[in-house]
């Protein structure tokens, strides 16, 4: 029965988690149900063995107490206790920070940047201290870096929700509580001599370096969206494209989630399996999932995103939905018991989460619909996967704020179907620009002209709106 049942005590889990998310309920009370549906599970226990003790009735059928036809409902009720319990129990996490004691207060902390993102007028940091993480934004220049040692003094705030978006669950996902707006900053150490992990500064290295070498090879805005398609950094982007993108529900292939990836490991393993055996195929395509994980420095959520990515390859290629059904639900399952919070804050969580599921149940559909797609070099299954996904992300994009229209289907299967391609010649035009800058711009040459074929679609749908 256990193993039988275990998808919908999954299921009863992470509903557990999606409610609490949303109401406000006492730890007491959870508790407190716990206890009673422990309770009705305990003398349904009880019963089965009295059952069994029992003398068997006419025709050989032992007798069956009514206490054990609640058993499944209870246990239901019993896994989305737990999920709400882990919810409150994470949230109830801050007792541990003491920077939101602070509030309003200046301070002067050191610390360690965890995480850096730039932003057209300003720069995000994550930093580390020994009182708790802190949200600091700051001015675009100097750019700090993972492992970098900061002095800091200035106000402590509490973030404040923004249009609707709470803004302190997003940060408290990641156990972040306090901001500091515009501090002073002092450096200190470099990272290279103070951060404790070395692998994660040497391949945030690698990938500061081919960042740099993209934009050396390629011009603006085109060196920004490669750099968000190969590792999920738009860069500057002016307003009018990030608005097209917007617009025509595209701007999720700017962000790291399983949706790119697994468009793109389908694209390898569709493209190699068209002329090598399938093994080397599929050892390709994992091999590119792993280094796409490596390059963006193998944040928590780059690896999230790859083990949905690899759950859609199984998708793929599997004769049967039973099997990658089962492994996106025991992998959210296990993400979620680690960090409650993705299931509602994460988007990257959210998007690979719904890409992953529309390839498990749409991808064979959609082949056989798109027959006006050629077989050749897989482009029928990347345009496939492509809607696929699309369809089940929709209801994403639109809750959070994006436009959707009837050209939004179109515009992601012609955009994103070119997505691998860019990735693919990018990343060749990066490497090639180690070398020298000509060689760089002779290898990414099609990667510019295919994303000068994705900005004029953008904005000719984005019009259409």
């Amino acid at each position: 029965m256990a193993i039988k049942y275990a998808p919908y005590f999954l299921l009863a889990f992470l509903a557990g988690v999606g409610v609490r998310s949303f109401f406000e309920v006492p730890q007491n009370w959870i508790l407190g149900g716990l206890g009673l549906s422990g309770g009705i599970l305990l003398v349904a226990a009880a019963s089965s063995k009295i059952s069994l003790s029992l003398p068997p009735q006419s025709g050989g059928a032992r007798p069956r107490l009514e206490i054990l036809s609640a058993a499944p409902a209870t246990l239901l009720i019993f896994f989305f206790l737990l999920g709400a319990l882990r919810f409150s129990i994470f949230e109830n996490s801050i007792a541990k920070d003491e920077l939101h004691n602070h509030y309003g207060e200046l301070l002067t902390l050191k610390g360690q940047v965890i995480a850096s993102e730039p932003k057209p007028n300003s720069a995000r940091m994550i930093l580390e201290t020994d009182s708790g993480r802190l949200l600091v934004v700051s001015r675009p220049y100097p750019q700090y870096k993972y492992g970098d040692k900061l002095e800091i003094k200035g106000k402590i705030e509490e973030p404040e929700n923004y249009a609707g978006f709470d803004v302190k669950k997003y940060l408290a996902k990641d156990k972040v509580y306090s901001q500091m707006i515009f501090p002073e900053i002092v450096e200190g150490e470099s990272a290279v001599s103070s951060a404790k992990n070395k692998v994660l500064v040497l391949l945030f290295r690698v990938r500061e370096k081919f960042e740099r070498s993209i934009k050396n090879v390629l011009p603006e805005p085109h060196a920004s969206l490669a750099d968000g398609m190969l590792l999920g950094r738009e860069g500057v982007l002016p307003q009018d494209i990030i608005d097209a993108f917007r617009n025509t529900s595209t701007i999720h292939i700017l962000v790291l989630s399983g949706y790119n990836i697994t468009i793109v490991g389908g694209a390898l393993l569709a493209f190699f399996g068209f002329f090598l055996p399938q093994i080397f195929a599929w050892s390709i395509s994992i091999f590119g999932i792993l280094a796409f994980t490596l390059m963006t420095g193998a944040e928590p959520a780059a690896v999230r995103a790859a083990i949905m990515a690899l759950i859609g390859l199984v998708a793929l290629r599997a004769g049967r939905k039973t099997l990658p059904l089962l492994s996106l639900l025991w992998a959210a399952f296990f993400m979620i018991l680690t960090n409650p919070m993705y299931l509602r804050f994460d988007r990257g969580f959210q998007l690979s989460s719904m890409a992953t599921l529309g390839l498990i149940l749409l991808s064979g559909f959609f082949q056989k619909k798109f027959w006006f797609f050629p077989k050749f070099l897989g482009i029928r299954e990347t345009a496939a996967a492509s809607a696929s996904a699309q369809l089940f992300v929709l209801p994403l994009l639109t809750s959070w704020g994006n436009a959707v229209s009837i050209f939004s289907l179109p515009a992601n299967i012609l955009v994103v179907t070119a997505v691998p391609a860019v990735m693919f010649f990018g990343f060749l035009g990066a490497l090639g620009g180690f070398i020298s800058g000509v060689l760089g711009q002779a290898l990414v040459a099609p990667a510019y002209i295919l994303i000068s074929c994705q900005l004029f679609l953008v904005k000719f749908f984005s019009g259409l709106i």
